[in-house]
């Protein structure tokens, strides 16, 4: 029986460590052209080692490496986040993106992996983890990622109340529309809420709401903000309204979560 029994948890441990290493495949494409398929990077210090320990590369041979995942691709990325399963993708990139981050530094694919990271890693409360990302994407060089990035980390500025180190962050990105409209939108109309602007910050909500309304990541925090600037206004009725118009469309989420405690501080009730 002990024998079975040894035999099983080995069989086991070689399953789970065959598991762990198909999680990923890497072209490697060399300067001169010629390219071959590793089952998980070695690199140890400036040398690339092949699978079989054999012979091994300087990693000033490479050209780039490409990373083809098993359980997530780009497309999976987008989807998810846009019906909403963020921290089932944030689980799904941290299992076979995160092994691999640290190789950003080199020319990889892993750009867009990482950009659907931390935005999942943003939304989902997870600030450490964002801000890990946020040096993986330092580290690509990558001047449009990096922009991306510098964008989410101004949030993370303002959701801290570091409003100067903020502003110090979004103008070292070069055209920040270019990037996202409604994201710029967003961010200024905090800016302008911050200086106390009141009207300056509607415009921005306004334009959000008028020109992106189907798009699932900015609405809901521009409708929240929106209720904000009402009840800085001294318009508790509007505010509330708002906050019950978060209540019905994002019903068991942090948007109604937020709008049930605008309600609260509007009108001294909660919505239905």
């Amino acid at each position: 029986m002990r024998i079975v029994l040894k035999m099983a948890a080995v069989l086991l441990l070689a399953v789970l460590s065959v598991s762990a290493q198909s999680e990923y495949a890497a072209k490697v494409t060399l300067n001169s052209g010629n390219s071959f398929v590793v089952k998980m990077l070695n690199i140890q210090g400036d040398r690339l080692k092949l699978d079989t320990g054999e012979s091994s590369f300087a990693l000033s041979m490479i050209q780039s490496i490409e990373f083809r995942f098993s359980g997530v691709g780009l497309n999976m990325c987008e989807s998810m986040f846009h019906r909403g399963d963020r921290k089932a993708l944030e689980g799904l990139l941290d299992q076979y993106v995160g092994p691999v981050a640290q190789y950003s530094h080199l020319s990889t694919n892993l750009g867009d992996y990482l950009i659907w990271w931390l935005r999942c890693q943003y939304w989902n409360g997870n600030a450490a983890g964002a801000g890990a990302t946020v040096g993986y994407i330092r580290k690509s060089g990558n001047k449009r990622d990096m922009d991306v990035a510098g964008m989410y980390f101004t949030m993370m500025l303002l959701d801290q109340g570091k409003v100067e180190n903020a502003r110090t962050v979004f103008s070292s990105v070069g055209y920040p529309a270019d990037i996202s409209e409604p994201m710029t939108e967003y961010i200024q109309g905090r800016f302008a809420l911050e200086a106390g602007d009141l009207k300056a910050a509607m415009k921005h909500v306004a334009k959000i709401i008028a020109f992106h309304i189907r798009d699932e990541e900015w609405l809901p925090p521009a409708t929240v903000l929106e209720a904000e600037i009402y009840q800085q206004l001294g318009q508790p009725v509007k505010a509330a309204a708002v906050a019950e118009e978060l209540i019905i469309a994002y019903p068991d989420s942090r948007w109604s979560r937020r709008g049930e405690t605008i309600k609260v501080e509007s009108t001294g009730s909660r919505g239905g």
